[in-house]
């Protein structure tokens, strides 16, 4: 008893560990600005599950678990990525929306500019013509540079990383 136990909480750890770098990848990925690494980590990622499968699938191949245990693993887990999905799911079509958005802004960069006939792919009330959005400078002109957007980017990273810093600080007092 205590080996399936144990042999389903190392499977457990597995996928947890299996789920949070598939999310790394993900969210570093959808930070990229050049296309070619979100390309390149698209190409190689596994399909939804596969890992687990794969785990689950080892597990009971060398008898640590048998299939019924290996399916009710798996269901679990389905059952509360569900869960998940039901109640982060705006967050999730938002970071889904973001990496899109990132994907074809690297494609109008290629060129060196984001061209103004681009821009009007945007719809009207995109936060980006905003008055008050960093790049509304920039857009004065009609176009977004590589230069604006590479510093448009910076900023928003060092932005970033002093509300990471603020929060830890405010944790830690």
């Amino acid at each position: 008893m205590r080996k399936i136990i144990v042999s389903m909480a190392a499977a457990g750890v597995l996928v947890a560990g299996a789920f949070v770098a598939s999310t790394l990848a993900s969210s570093e990925a959808s930070a990229q600005t050049d296309e070619s690494p979100v390309v390149a980590a698209e190409a190689h990622r596994p399909a939804p599950g596969g890992i687990l499968d794969e785990v689950l699938g080892d597990l009971v191949e060398d008898g640590t678990l048998t299939q019924g245990q290996a399916d009710a693993v798996k269901d679990a887990l389905v059952a509360k990525h569900d869960e998940f999905k039901e109640k982060f799911g705006d967050r999730m079509e938002r970071r889904d929306r973001r990496h899109r958005a990132h994907h074809r802004i690297s494609e109008w960069l290629e060129d060196g500019a984001i061209s103004a006939d681009e821009l009007a792919e945007l719809p009207e009330d995109s936060r980006i013509f905003a008055d008050d959005h960093p790049l509304a400078e920039a857009l004065e002109d009609g176009q977004i540079t590589q230069a604006e957007w590479d510093e448009f980017v910076e900023q928003r990273m060092a932005d970033r990383e002093a509300r990471r810093e603020a929060r830890r600080n405010a944790d830690d007092g």
